[in-house]
């Protein structure tokens, strides 16, 4: 919070700008701040430059020009501010008492530039400035809470810019200190309890889902408003912020009581707030928010009627370039959507879509606040589309999507830790399926493909190594990058594939994208000699979510044959909406006997889909995949080529076996215990010791295993599987460490695993629960999950599961899968033995089982 110091000058202004300053403060008279401004100009001017007060008059003049650009929006005032505050800090030595003062002001008047811009230098050099206030104040320093809560202001916007947790969590800590070390009689506390509990508990509430932080952000916001006299001049941001934390209880809990009492501080903030002041727009903007959902309830149309106009006034006092004029053009056009879903009238679909593309223009905003937007307004030219401007529309969202996927560099994955990148990701989900898809119904093949590949933010070892990097770093590894790309052959390093690329890695069979979508599913066929798009109408996206959502694997054992038989009517489904006609394609382009060798390749939902296992497995139904075609997985085309690359490079390595069992596992409550676990490794090492070094470790612990990793060419893993819905980063193998009293769990995650860079791997197999699951909401393009996290460590070859396992069969696959691929006494890795002694070993289970195939389709492979 700027204040002017305390006054020490010789020089003195005729007229006294501390006081209409001050009167500005209490009563928000407009014209005392002008006058505020003039006095402090005239100050600046005659004093002298080198004056002993020459700084604090700078100073001084900043504050009153950034607070007359607070009430008028006019940047110029801005500008100015910023000019003489650094003219402030710049002719102050760094041991005076007032710099600090002077640093923690710059520091805001950038924040604020930023606030109108989005230029991400100025919150940098703003968290700058506040920490270096922050580490020059000691801790009796009498505005030391002051600074506090001013960096982490600046630590929330850069969070909300790039999703880092780690700011949030550090801007939490700071505002917390903040608050504590202020009286609960001081006049600024209300200020650190609306900026802890509304900005930044309720961030963190919005990226954890974690009650304690909604409930606390709800405390802290109804004391800052208590504390606060009703003419207080941030009295109605207070109410706004605690109208909106109101308003995520009621979406959580349903109590309309909390609905109703955000709705009052919504128009109680509204209403104490004059129609030219910058804040109003914001207060008008998250008053439509609540009314809407008060209209998703009751289902009353004045609420919705009223939610869009106040919505649009938001809009209309807001200007164009204005940061958060996104943000309030997407609630106006998701308000209109909504008014058309009730109506039918096409005009509000078309104006809906209209605000949605304004969103996206909107260049200064924090590009997660254009993404989602531009996301939304491609699902609704879909719907638009068929009437006589449906070329023109086509046209428009290719358009769109295509700056969207552009935009993906700016949101600085690079720098951010997996976590983060997860959270960043869901902003783009769906974009480049849609994409593909206009493209597809445009009749354009090759851009379907390109853009769907360029639109999936994959995870190869290059940018692996990128993720290392610090932020001070970036911008010297972008022009190491550049340098890469100007090397023969390197042309295109870290960047997407080239058609003709593609074909390649698709050289013994065919690559089958599966691209599902709310308004068309295509299938894109990929061979060595052919590009063709195959559209599959009846593969509807609202089918295979219906599907999808079932619960197989859960539930007592009498239900098993129930699920059986609906998991086998949906593979059912699965054949005759997508594998067959894709099949008949396959067949039709090859010209050899063997059995097809496919590679399946899923967006959105269709990367959850057994497509391996599709088709009627009745006695002697040849009509499936199991009889038809070899099928592998992978999660990307650059993937597969990854694979392809490293199953070259170890080409001839003959490291050992390394066996990690967990025929127990601790932990309260305590997993099953998996009794087949002693035979599998019996059989498998009975198979193999003859022909391979093999080593064995019953009960690791994770630090064992990553010791012993980088030592073996074949990782056979034996024990239960974790999966994390909320951060699939963190799913992975259920191992054991040394506990204080007795042995605790130990989970090898997806991330710890992909960190590694192991140069002798060549298959791992992974007989646990749901390895190859990937179920996470809008992380599905990514295919982020334990097989993915041992490909990108460098395993060519990965056998997963796509559920929990049963412990009987794991040991029929994983023996019969070993016996085959040792036929002859060696290791047969050449013309894609590794994928046909998977299909080889679970027909054979298969075979004795048909009707139960909740216990032999979970196997795949990913890889060559």
């Amino acid at each position: 919070m700027d204040r002017p110091p305390s006054r020490r000058s010789s020089v003195r202004c005729p007229h006294n700008s501390d006081r209409a300053y001050q009167e500005y403060r209490n009563n928000g008279d407009k014209a005392k701040i002008y006058f505020a401004v003039q006095c402090a100009q005239y100050v600046t001017n005659i004093t002298p430059k080198g004056h002993p007060q020459e700084a604090g008059k700078l100073n001084n003049l900043g504050v009153m020009l950034q607070t007359r650009y607070e009430r008028t929006g006019q940047i110029g005032d801005l500008e100015e501010a910023i000019a003489a505050a650094r003219q402030a800090v710049q002719s102050t030595p760094d041991d005076h008492p007032d710099w600090v003062a002077y640093l923690n002001n710059l520091g805001n008047k950038l924040e604020s530039r930023y606030e109108r811009t989005g230029q991400m230098g100025d919150i940098e050099d703003a968290i700058t400035a506040a920490r270096q206030a922050v580490q020059s104040t000691p801790d009796d320093y009498p505005n030391r809470a002051a600074c506090l809560n001013n960096l982490g202001s600046k630590l929330g916007y850069r969070y909300e810019r790039t999703g880092q947790i780690r700011d949030l969590e550090e801007a939490i800590t700071v505002a917390r200190q903040a608050v504590q070390s202020t009286p609960h009689d001081h006049p600024d506390r209300a200020a650190y309890l609306n900026n802890l509990g509304s900005n930044k508990l309720g961030c963190r509430y919005e990226r954890t889902g974690q009650m304690q932080d909604l409930e606390e952000a709800i405390t802290a916001a109804k004391q800052a408003v208590q504390s606060t006299l009703d003419d207080h001049p941030n009295r109605a941001a207070y109410l706004n912020n605690l109208g909106n934390k109101l308003e995520s209880r009621y979406e959580r809990t349903g109590q309309m009581r909390d609905l109703e009492e955000a709705i009052t501080a919504a128009r109680q903030a509204v209403q104490s707030t004059p129609d030219n002041h910058p804040d109003r727009a914001a207060y008008l903007n998250n008053l439509g928010v609540v009314l809407k959902t008060q209209y998703e309830g009751t289902g009353q149309m004045g609420d919705l009627e009223e939610a869009i106009t106040v919505a649009r006034q938001a809009v209309q006092s807001t200007p164009h370039d204005h940061p958060d004029q996104a943000g309030f053009l997407n609630n106006l056009g998701n308000m209109l959507q909504t008014q058309y879903e009730r109506t039918g009238q096409i005009q509000d679909l078309d104006n809906a879509s209209k605000h949605l593309q304004e969103a996206w223009s909107c260049g200064s905003a924090v590009p997660f606040h254009r993404i989602k937007p531009a996301a939304r307004c491609l699902q609704l030219f879909a719907r638009l589309r068929g009437g006589p401007n449906t070329d023109v529309i086509i046209s428009s969202a290719i358009q769109l999507g295509k700056d969207v996927i552009k935009l993906l560099p700016s949101v600085n994955t690079r720098i951010l830790n997996r976590a983060d990148q997860q959270f960043v990701i869901k902003t783009f989900a769906g974009v480049a399926a849609d994409l593909c898809a206009f493209h597809l119904e445009s009749g354009n093949l090759h851009d379907a493909l390109l853009y769907l590949e360029e639109g999936r933010l994959k995870r190869d070892v290059a940018e692996r190594l990128i993720l290392k990097r610090r932020r001070e770093a970036v911008d010297e590894l972008e022009r190491c990058i550049e340098g890469i790309r100007s090397i023969p052959g390197q042309e295109r390093f870290l960047q997407g594939q080239t058609v003709a690329q593609m074909q390649e890695c698709a050289a013994h069979g065919s690559i089958i994208i599966i691209n599902l979508t709310t308004f068309r599913s295509d299938a894109i066929i990929v061979t060595a000699t052919t590009i063709k798009a195959l559209n599959l109408p009846k593969l509807s996206a609202s089918e295979a979510k219906n599907w999808l959502s079932k619960d197989w694997h859960r539930g007592s054992r009498s239900d098993r044959p129930q699920k059986n038989k609906e998991y086998l009517d949906f593979l059912s489904w699965l054949w005759q909406a997508c594998v067959q006609p894709v099949l008949d394609v396959v067949l039709a382009i090859q010209s050899s006997s063997d059995l097809p060798r496919i590679w399946w390749i899923g967006t959105g939902l269709a990367t959850s889909m057994p497509f391996h296992a599709a088709g009627t497995n009745s006695v002697n139904s040849t009509d499936n995949l199991y009889s038809r075609a070899v099928s592998s997985y992978a999660p990307s085309i650059k993937a597969l080529a990854y694979s392809h690359s490293r199953s070259k490079a170890t080409d001839g390595t003959k490291g050992m076996l390394l066996m990690a069992t967990m025929s127990t596992t601790p932990g309260s409550p305590k997993p099953p215990d998996l009794p087949g676990v002693a035979k599998e490794k019996e059989k498998i090492l009975d198979i193999t010791g003859r022909h391979l070094l093999t080593e064995s470790i019953d009960q690791p612990s994770v630090n064992r295993l990553i010791e012993r990793l980088p030592h073996c060419s074949i990782a056979h893993f034996a024990c239960h599987g974790s999966t994390d819905y909320s951060d699939p980063s963190n799913s992975g193998l259920v191992l054991q460490k040394s506990g204080d009293t007795a042995p605790e769990q130990d989970r090898l995650t997806v991330q710890m695993v992909s960190e590694l860079s192991l140069t002798h791997a060549r298959l791992a197999y992974l007989s646990a629960c749901s390895t190859a699951e990937n179920r996470a909401p809008q992380l599905t393009d990514e295919v982020i999950h334990v097989v993915s996290g041992f490909q990108v460590a460098g395993f060519p070859h990965v056998v997963g599961c796509l559920w929990p396992s049963n412990d009987r069969v794991c040991v029929e696959v994983a023996s019969g899968f070993y016996t085959t691929l040792l036929d002859k006494g060696e290791m047969r890795w050449d013309n894609d033995n590794v994928a046909a002694a998977l299909l080889k070993a679970v027909n054979i289970v298969r075979e004795n089982e048909r009707s139960m195939p909740l216990n032999w389709a979970q196997f795949v492979h990913y890889g060559p």
